[in-house]
């Protein structure tokens, strides 16, 4: 998503905001950003990844659906894998990928940490996503942001079978036109994942090593006092926005369907329904942070680019179409 344009020069637009699912190609983003962008992004622990990309991705990757089970695939990745196949990135180093880089290179030291500086040269902040929210506090000091632009509701959960329920993980449904697939993994499986995915374990070890050094550096007492601050005004705004308790729910249970989460394969994606009979301002403010990735996208692409908007506009006004007709891709 890109956002805030202007017209500066012969380049067209110039951009304040790009926030997308990308596939990071420094040389194409600066043809829109400004030179003193500032690059942030975020990691996650490969077994975690891997957990993550099995569960939403198993209908898509062919990798991972032919195996019966996650446990299956990491026992043995290369019976499965097949780098000629399309949407098999997401079943070997995802982090590398998205980084732009092979991520089909054969581990060594030296290329993990060839690696690991080219990701440095570029972004001056690698968040974590296991420490979510003292990543939010390294984001908005260095961005010199107020404590409510980082205050953020968890979306995208998915379902998952539990007897215990929480703002993550609720009970399944007890109908299930497919099984959920199977994520149960032993410690050396775990492993195992860990060394098929060699070069993104380096690469979080690596960014998890430079994430805890930040924070030493602005002062753990502090940090534990900010985070505090941050989950008590998390759910401060949850009981405003939010009902049922600030739980996410099923997509199907959410009246407003400009809100509901895309669903993606057998697992079940949640969401969130808006408290009633909010008031304008409250309501903008709260859908901003529940708002799904897709609308958000939606809602902001007018904006970004007006002129495509206005052209698109004229076709869908032309007279004589036919209802539906004109409405070509953006």
């Amino acid at each position: 998503m890109l956002t805030g344009s202007k017209v500066t020069g012969p380049r067209g637009p110039d951009f304040h905001i790009m926030g997308n699912h990308m596939r990071f190609n420094r040389a194409e983003v600066e043809k829109v950003m400004p030179s003193d962008a500032f690059y942030f992004s975020i990691v996650r622990d490969p077994v975690a990844l891997a957990e993550s990309s099995f569960a939403y991705y198993k209908e898509v990757a062919p990798a991972f659906r032919k195996a019966k089970s996650l446990g299956e695939f990491a026992d043995n990745p290369r019976k499965f894998y097949d780098p000629r196949l399309r949407n098999n990135h997401y079943a070997r180093n995802l982090l590398w990928f998205d980084f732009g880089m092979d991520h089909n290179a054969n581990y060594s030291f030296a290329l993990a940490r060839h690696g690991e500086n080219a990701v440095k040269q570029v972004f001056k902040l690698i968040l974590v996503s296991e420490y979510f929210d003292q990543s939010m506090i390294l984001l908005r000091h260095a961005l010199c942001w107020p404590l409510d632009a980082v205050v953020s509701f968890s979306l995208n959960a998915r379902q998952q079978k539990s007897e215990r329920s929480s703002s993550w993980v609720v009970k399944t449904s007890p109908v299930q036109t497919k099984a959920l697939p199977n994520l149960s993994l032993t410690e050396e499986q775990r492993e195992k994942l860990r060394e098929w995915n060699a070069l993104d374990w380096a690469l979080y070890q690596a960014f998890n090593r430079t994430f805890w050094e930040k924070i030493q550096k602005f002062g753990l007492a502090r940090m534990e006092q900010e985070v505090t601050l941050l989950r008590t005004r998390r759910e401060e705004l949850a009981k405003v926005c939010l009902r049922d308790g600030g739980k996410p729910i099923e997509a199907q249970r959410i009246r407003d369907k400009t809100i509901r989460p895309f669903q993606s394969g057998v697992v079940k994606i949640l969401g969130y329904e808006l408290q009633p009979r909010l008031d304008n301002a409250t309501r903008t403010a709260c859908l901003r942070m529940i708002r799904p990735e897709i609308h958000t996208k939606t809602f902001w692409m007018p904006n970004s680019f007006p002129d495509r908007q206005h052209k698109r506009n004229r076709l869908l006004q032309t007279p004589g179409r036919g209802r539906g007709q004109g409405r070509g891709r953006g």
